[in-house]
């Protein structure tokens, strides 16, 4: 139910938007995800088709980019993506680790995000 509250957020966010701008119809909107952000897309995409219906919204295309992970290493200097392998129910519950040298001392820069980057609509 974590997707249904983050595309009940996005719903929000689209539809105060358009209303402010004195937007008529929603043609699309644009997303990014962090591939870490610990959200199934296709999940948060449906619930968003769901919650648009009725509204003006309705019948607009959800375009979803993925934001790659990015880390930076305190042990071994490491910057860079991560290898993300393990099958998708496994992914989330094992540690993240530096792909160099396997230490766990890392910080995530990128990956974790959740953005609407852009509505698109008519006046």
């Amino acid at each position: 139910m974590h997707e249904f509250s983050i595309a009940d957020d996005i719903v929000r966010n689209v539809l105060d938007a358009v209303k402010e701008n004195h937007g008529k119809k929603v043609l699309s909107i644009q997303l990014e995800i962090g591939e870490l952000a610990l959200l199934n897309v296709e999940q948060v995409t449906f619930w968003i088709y769901e919650l648009f219906k009725g509204s003006v919204a309705e019948g607009a295309k959800v375009k979803v980019r993925t934001i790659k992970a990015r880390i930076q290493c305190e042990s071994c200097g490491y910057r860079g993506g991560m290898n993300l392998h393990q099958p998708d129910s496994f992914q989330h519950a094992v540690p993240y680790s530096c792909p160099k040298c396997h230490s766990f001392e890392i910080h995530i820069k990128k990956g974790r995000e959740c953005y609407l980057k852009r509505i698109q609509a008519v006046r």
